[in-house]
């Protein structure tokens, strides 16, 4: 269901006062959860000044044979974050990556995107004459990379990490999952046009705002920080949105990307910063006495939650970028977590990947299918992004020949 407001400045004053209200001892609770975070960021500026890694790495196959040691768990659980490596093999990965650059091209992408970069809202401050990011949705690449048991597997994985400490129903069914179309990245070297400044996705004033959220982050918003689980799955699938293209309306337990061609830092990837209850320091930070009783940080409705200096200095000296991944490798990150991407590509090569999250079955997602499949029957644009709809006449869109029974149901198709 949407969130819709219609003073959002006298929201936020109402929904301020409301949450102060019931944490009378914000000052010092907040100092306690920046000695805490103060030390993650020391430990994070350590390890990279060091050379050491930073992000949790795994290999699909420790997945696929169950062997995924528990300090790893703990690990990503704490950082919310992991690199899944060879998930896909490098030669599947390298024929989606070809078949992808003739589908853009044959279809003549390039002549049909010029004038409308104005209707993608997420990414409106990009001024470059081409594209870096793709509104493809429905290539076969992606569509067999969504679907496939590898892929599946991993995401299952991922979904597995969450649970509930009330003892109440999940919610979700972790094992089964919901295709959430996304699109692709194909960064060329040079291009110093699509950098993100620092941000998180899932919602910016929906987090203090939304009922559901409050009660997502019910023990921060009544003091007791410490007891805030960020895998607490209890109450994410019930959260609302305002209405926009740059706003997901999925539950996702985890963003990610599929890398497509070598990539690092340096060469216009993700930067993350890699700790979980980061969320914490953005939620109470809004709150203090020195932001404006109408400011949530500079929150703005149907945007992504920005980190910026002016008021998260302290954890964006922990921003990193990613390691080096190769072709089938990929990268998770939880949806609290703040993430951006490198200003300028100084690589040699194309910096190209999918986006793709994972998305557990639940009631939420499934009726996000609903009208997904719509758009996947017709070949218009997915329903969280703008309606540039280019790929309706495009030769060798996947058509449901293409789709497995898993990716039959994986797109609600077919019944599990």
């Amino acid at each position: 269901m949407d969130l819709l407001i219609n003073n959002i400045e006298q929201a936020i004053v109402d929904t301020k006062k409301q949450l102060k209200t019931n944490l009378p001892e914000l000052k010092g609770i907040f100092q306690d959860l920046e000695k805490y975070i103060k030390q993650e960021v020391s430990q994070i500026e350590d390890l990279a000044r060091e050379g050491k890694p930073v992000i949790p790495e795994i290999n699909y196959e420790t997945i696929e044979n169950e062997k995924v040691d528990e300090t790893i768990i703990v690990s990503i659980k704490n950082r919310g974050c992991a690199v899944i490596r060879s998930v896909f093999p490098k030669s599947q990965v390298e024929e989606w990556n070809d078949e992808l650059v003739e589908y853009i091209t044959a279809n003549g992408y390039y002549e049909q995107c010029q004038g409308k970069a104005h209707l993608d809202q997420y990414f409106s401050t990009l001024q470059s004459g081409k594209p870096q990011v793709f509104g493809i949705y429905w290539s076969r690449p992606q569509m067999l990379a969504r679907q496939d048991e590898r892929m599946a597997k991993t995401k299952a994985w991922l979904n597995n990490l969450w649970g509930t400490k009330d003892n109440g129903s999940l919610g979700i069914d972790p094992d089964r999952e919901c295709t959430y179309a996304d699109r692709i990245r194909r960064r060329e070297p040079g291009d110093n046009t699509f950098g993100l400044s620092p941000h998180t996705d899932a919602g910016s004033i929906e987090r203090w705002i939304d009922k559901e959220y409050q009660k997502v982050y019910r023990h921060v918003f009544s003091g007791n920080w410490r007891d805030y689980d960020p895998f607490d799955v209890k109450y994410r699938t019930e959260i609302s949105e305002i209405p926009s293209p740059a706003v997901s309306h999925v539950f996702r337990t985890f963003q990610g990307w599929t890398a497509l061609t070598e990539q690092g830092p340096n060469d216009g990837t993700l930067k993350l910063i890699p700790i979980v209850r980061n969320i914490v320091y953005t939620l109470y930070r809004a709150l203090l006495d020195d932001v404006p009783e109408n400011s949530l940080c500079g929150a703005s409705p149907g945007r992504a939650l920005d980190t910026n200096p002016e008021w998260h200095d302290l954890p964006l000296r922990a921003l990193v970028s990613i390691p080096l991944l190769y072709p089938g490798d990929t990268i998770w990150w939880h949806p609290d977590l703040t993430h951006a991407v490198e200003g300028h590509h100084a690589g040699n090569n194309f910096s190209n990947v999918m986006y793709i999250g994972a998305s557990p079955l639940c009631k939420k997602n499934s009726d996000y299918l609903k009208i997904q499949g719509e758009r996947f029957l017709s070949g218009e644009s997915a329903p969280d992004f703008s309606a540039e709809d280019y790929e309706i006449n495009y030769n060798g869109r996947a058509t449901l020949d293409d789709l497995t029974d898993l990716g039959k149901k994986q797109m609600g198709f077919m019944p599990w």
